[in-house]
């Protein structure tokens, strides 16, 4: 019976509660019982939730998420090598996709203030050459896979594609003319990253699990 009452409380029960919940406890018998809701609220924020049936006392907790990561491997030798690949060049390029959205979320904030479209683009190509000359070098040592999976890890950490991106700070044409050179050397700015249905991607999300587990 407290099974069905409990199921009901979870889906149902908001704040303070008190009632007969017969249509559930006639699942299973014939008897009513009445439930409460209580809570308590300790000094330093947080709060216990009390269940109360019948007189009966249960604490209701909140667990946090647990995220179980490890390297376990796929079992086929193709798969396994290129995770591996993938391993390497995913802890390579990841710090710079984090650096990249923490960038991009700082000149979203300087642009918010910006009146003027004149100032907006002068701000924007202050900052682009700043870029340059912070990361052409990182760049140029880069290999293709890594800049292939660097564009994905940006999508993971920013939400938007590389080339929308480029298209919403420099413009569309900037943003075409950098997709034609990423094709030239077989990349695509408008990839999005997708772990659930992309067996690449899902092998990059399990490696920066670990990179953030500490396992890596």
């Amino acid at each position: 019976m407290r099974f069905f009452v409990f199921i009901f409380i979870l889906f149902a029960a908001k704040g303070f509660a008190q009632v007969k919940v017969d249509s559930v406890v006639n699942s299973t018998n014939n008897d009513s019982s009445a439930f409460q809701i209580l809570m308590q609220k300790f000094p330093n924020g947080k709060v216990m939730q009390m269940l109360v049936i019948d007189g009966d006392t249960n604490y209701l907790y909140n667990l946090p998420t647990v995220r179980i990561v490890g390297e376990k491997l796929y079992g086929d030798a193709e798969k396994d090598k290129q995770f591996r690949r993938l391993r390497y060049h995913v802890t390579k390029v990841y710090p710079y996709a984090k650096l990249a959205s923490k960038k991009l979320k700082e000149y979203n904030e300087e642009l918010i203030n910006v009146g003027s479209n004149r100032k907006r683009r002068l701000l924007l190509k202050q900052r682009e050459q700043e870029l340059k000359e912070e990361f052409t070098d990182v760049i140029k040592t880069m290999t293709v896979t890594q800049g292939r999976v660097l564009v994905k890890l940006i999508d993971r950490e920013t939400g938007e594609s590389t080339y929308d991106i480029i298209k919403e700070m420099r413009g569309g044409f900037k943003a075409f003319i950098y997709q034609g050179i990423a094709k030239f050397y077989d990349g695509n700015l408008k990839e999005r990253y997708n772990p659930k249905e992309n067996e690449e991607d899902e092998m990059i999300e399990r490696i920066v699990l670990m990179i953030e587990e500490g396992k890596l």
